[in-house]
């Protein structure tokens, strides 16, 4: 017998008037009052393409910028440079990060290197890679990215790990949600492995969570597949502590390179 569980889902709108409800309804929540300046690089394929044009990352950031509001966040491409060096068509980040910033990097903006593929590891391809926390440091303030993550890897850029961190650590019931999983108490203890045998969403919006494994105290998982964190590819938003989180990085951070 299978089992279907249904997360419950706080619905960020992305519309003017959505944001006008949800600074009412958080309206505690820290202010950054920023707008963070994006410089972005854009890696040209051996035929001389881009993966992702400017127009795109434009459009890309005005939706981020509504998806950040809560916390007075904002963000705007104020300038871009075409990288015709084939080479850096795809890299493993791990091993040509520190390169290519050293080429390229543009001081006191959270630079964009838009590449048309990216590798985790030998075998590992992902959308996007950005480093825990990067905001505050005066060195990491960069997002490096196939195309269409930009949420996902500015979250991590301001504070956010993945809502699976450690899966199977964390108990359904919350009791050790600070020590544990991503470390947030109101983003549901999630499973996932990237394993499709063992995890699978599905239903008509693509947005169910249907799996029968249990946690360690046999309570069935319930993670919250619209989360920006995670890997279920819904992205309806972040969580209340997921805003709280993103403002502390920056505004504890000290000194700021922005």
């Amino acid at each position: 017998m299978r089992y279907i569980l249904f997360s419950l889902l706080f619905i960020f709108s992305l519309n003017l008037s959505g944001q006008g409800q949800m600074r009412t309804l958080n309206k505690d929540l820290p202010c950054v009052d920023k707008k963070f300046q994006v410089y972005a690089h854009f890696f040209l394929d051996s035929l001389g393409t881009m993966a992702y044009n400017p127009d795109d990352l434009r459009a890309e950031l005005a939706s981020v910028s509504e998806t950040f509001a809560p916390i007075c966040i904002s963000f705007e491409l104020c300038g871009i440079d075409t990288i015709t060096n084939y080479e850096f068509d795809s890299i493993t980040v791990a091993a040509e990060e520190a390169e290519i910033q050293t080429l390229f990097h543009v001081k006191n903006r959270i630079n964009f290197y838009i590449i048309s593929r990216l590798f985790k590891g030998p075998a590992t391809q992902v959308c996007g890679f950005a480093t825990l926390g990067g905001i505050a440091s005066t060195n990491n303030g960069f997002v490096f990215m196939s195309g269409g993550c930009a949420a996902h890897e500015l979250g991590h850029l301001f504070g956010l790990p993945h809502t699976f961190e450690n899966p199977g650590s964390e108990f359904v019931n919350g009791s050790n949600c600070e020590t544990t999983g991503d470390e947030i108490c109101d983003t549901p203890a999630d499973p996932y492995t990237g394993d499709p045998d063992i995890i699978w969403q599905g239903g008509a919006d693509g947005c169910e969570f249907i799996w029968d494994g249990r946690d360690s105290l046999g309570q069935f998982y319930q993670p919250d597949v619209g989360n920006i964190m995670s890997y279920y590819m819904c992205t309806c938003g972040f969580t209340r502590d997921q805003y709280i989180r993103m403002a502390n990085t920056y505004l504890n951070s000290n000194p700021k390179m922005w």
